[in-house]
């Protein structure tokens, strides 16, 4: 069983903008994980933000949580997801556009297999300097069991380079290092873990 990453799933960036994007305060970027073999968008890179309704959703929601005009959040690009899989273990890293740092972040569970007991599948999040790093365990079953999964929505606020230290200090954006998410299965507790739902930090 192989995780794919759909790196952002809403976004509106091109070169012409770059100079523009960079003067806002914070970005946000949505990405997808997913166990899914061929990449899908919900918006065309390139597509104006403004006439997308799922992406003015994301940036409305972004500057709630952030509590700031909507006006200082852009749509970005993630940058190229590092993956790494070994066996049942996966190591994945969602980067922010270079100029940005780690802000808040929301994961939004979508679906766990297997959802309950000891080999449930796991699911951890840590933020990091300019982005999360994301681990897995989703384990092999046996012969008629089916796959194992797990599926999540992303959404990472990143805020400028410049400005990052500022707002941590008055509490807008949150310190990186801190486990975001650390969950197993999608119902009760699986060997002394929660199970995996919404968790905004």
């Amino acid at each position: 069983m192989r995780l794919l990453f759909l790196g952002v799933i809403v976004a509106f960036f091109s070169l012409t903008q770059a100079s523009m994007l960079y003067a806002q305060e914070f970005v946000t970027i949505a990405v997808k994980l997913n166990q899914v073999m061929e990449p899908k968008s919900i918006t065309t890179v390139g597509q104006e933000c403004a006439n997308d309704p799922l992406c003015k959703n994301i940036l409305s929601k972004a500057a709630q949580t952030l509590g700031v005009p909507p006006g200082l959040v852009s749509a970005a690009l993630a940058l190229i997801p590092k993956a790494e899989r070994v066996g049942e273990e996966g190591r994945y890293t969602y980067q922010l556009p270079t100029g940005y740092k780690y802000c808040r972040s929301e994961i939004e569970t979508v679906s766990v297999v297997p959802a309950t007991g000891d080999r449930a599948s796991v699911m951890s999040a840590r933020a990091l300097d300019n982005g999360i790093g994301v681990y897995t365990w989703t384990p092999r079953r046996g012969l008629g069991d089916g796959r194992s999964w797990v599926e999540a929505n992303f959404t990472i606020i990143g805020v400028r380079d410049d400005l990052a230290q500022r707002y941590r200090t008055a509490g807008t954006c949150k310190p990186v290092g801190n486990l975001v998410i650390d969950c197993r299965g999608a119902k009760g507790v699986n060997k002394g873990k929660p199970a995996c739902g919404t968790v905004r930090d």
